[in-house]
């Protein structure tokens, strides 16, 4: 399973975003959080009004507080509009542990939108949030473009693999196997693409386009070693600059052509070529 740690730079009203810009040397770590039913909101005022609305988005967050100013941040914490209550839990050292009611991080309903866990804890410092999200490609590039939307530009930290390599998607990796298993890929070929695409119940186009994308990846994996998913230096969604989440090469590799017309024989199939003869 592929683990990717983004950077998300929080926008304007966002409690975190807006809180850790105002107190930039402090580091704020969200550890836990929780969705909060009906019984579990609290009054914020003695008038005994509603902490949030009533909306479903409400959450109560372990927050932890490390700098030299977490005096600051627990005012600003406090006197945020999308903050409820912070309550001060507890003291030790150079750090504080905060329980603070407040409207769902921006990252979260993103997340749990696409199906996306996500590691437990987010570290923000001076408005950029780095979170580490567990899942395939597809789904971290639908939680992209839905950050993108509110506003967060995203940018890739690192990538890594949990257990077999995800260069290629689930369908890519069942398709490249299966051809290979089959003999597609042998000299001569064994298998055509159009058996290849009978035998796995697809359009022999649909098949020519999966194996193309797929053959492209690997290519690119091959050529620079770690593809360009894996560059830390890659940005990926720059919506201050209105560039959608989903135009963007980082994430999104997939060509805009499919197999060029030149490639295929008569059949529609892939001629066999070999080193010698092929210029």
């Amino acid at each position: 399973m592929s683990r990717t740690r983004l950077r998300l730079d929080l926008p304007a009203g966002s409690w975190l975003g807006d809180v850790s810009r105002g107190v930039p040397s402090a580091t704020i770590r969200v550890a836990e959080t929780i969705a909060l039913d009906d019984d579990a909101r609290r009054p914020a005022d003695d008038d005994g009004s509603e902490a949030l609305d009533d909306d479903g988005s409400d959450v109560a967050a372990t927050v932890l507080i490390g700098g030299a100013d977490r005096d600051r941040v627990e005012d600003a914490l406090r006197g945020h509009d999308r903050v409820a209550r912070a309550t001060t839990v507890e003291r030790r050292g150079d750090g504080r542990t905060l329980r603070v009611v407040c409207r769902a991080p921006v990252y979260l309903p993103a997340a749990q939108a696409v199906g996306l866990p996500m590691a437990s804890t987010v570290e923000v410092v001076d408005g950029r949030a780095t979170v580490t999200v567990v899942g395939d490609r597809d789904r971290v590039e639908a939680f992209g473009r839905r950050l993108a939307g509110e506003g967060v530009t995203v940018g890739v930290a690192a990538t890594g693999v949990d257990g077999p390599d995800r260069t290629l998607t689930e369908a890519q990796r069942d398709l490249v196997f299966d051809a290979v298993r089959s003999g597609y890929y042998d000299t001569p070929r064994r298998c055509t693409l159009t058996e290849l695409a009978e035998a796995n119940g697809i359009a022999k186009s649909t098949c020519s386009e999966t194996l193309h994308r797929a053959e492209g990846r690997v290519m690119r994996r091959f050529v620079d070693g770690t593809g360009r998913f894996d560059s830390a230096s890659d940005r990926v969604g720059t919506a201050a600059a209105g560039t959608a989440f989903s135009e963007t090469a980082a994430f999104d590799e997939r060509d805009a052509d499919g197999p060029d017309a030149d490639d295929l024989d008569a059949d529609g199939d892939e001629p066999v070529r070999s080193a010698a003869t092929e210029p």
